[in-house]
């Protein structure tokens, strides 16, 4: 499935983009707060793998739709409580504080809310990110619990569909 919004296509990942993502592992500010070159390393890793696990109906790629530039990253997947789907993004640092996250991950929230019909998202982050969470409290995530993982402090978050 394939989103648009006022200034981004979101779409499924395809073989052809294997060097963009291959460029977000490059992006170390990326990895600040997601454990560092190791896990930049095993997603670089999850990459060359890529044509095994296409069509993959839950991870996209966002695209500017002035000229089709890379932006970053969406999935969605099953959090580590093997209970909720988490909402995942990355963007490369060149675009950060620019709103193009929140408009990509809140296409992607209402798509799970009104196509997909889940009941709850969740989506994790360092405390120390800041931005993050700064973000996801604005697409309408409250906090659910404080928890150590990956060798710091995470907070978890969820946001609720509004007509279930």
């Amino acid at each position: 499935m394939t989103f648009e919004t006022e200034r981004c296509f979101i779409k499924p990942i395809c073989s052809n983009d294997k060097q963009d993502l291959f460029s977000m592992c490059d992006d170390t500010d990326v990895w600040n707060y997601l454990g560092g070159s190791s896990t930049a390393n095993f997603h670089r890793a999850n990459i060359e793998n890529l044509e095994k696990h296409l069509p993959d109906p839950k991870r996209w790629i966002i695209r500017d739709k002035k000229d089709n530039s890379f932006l970053g990253y969406l999935s969605l997947g099953s959090h580590h409580d093997g209970e909720d789907t988490e909402l995942s993004y990355l963007l490369l640092s060149k675009y950060w504080g620019n709103g193009y996250a929140s408009e990509a991950a809140s296409e992607i929230v209402r798509y799970v809310f009104n196509e997909r019909k889940l009941k709850r998202l969740v989506a994790e982050t360092q405390s120390a990110n800041l931005v993050s969470c700064k973000l996801l409290e604005k697409l309408g995530f409250y906090k659910l619990k404080v928890l150590t993982r990956f060798n710091a402090e995470q907070t978890l978050y969820a946001i609720d569909n509004p007509v279930s």
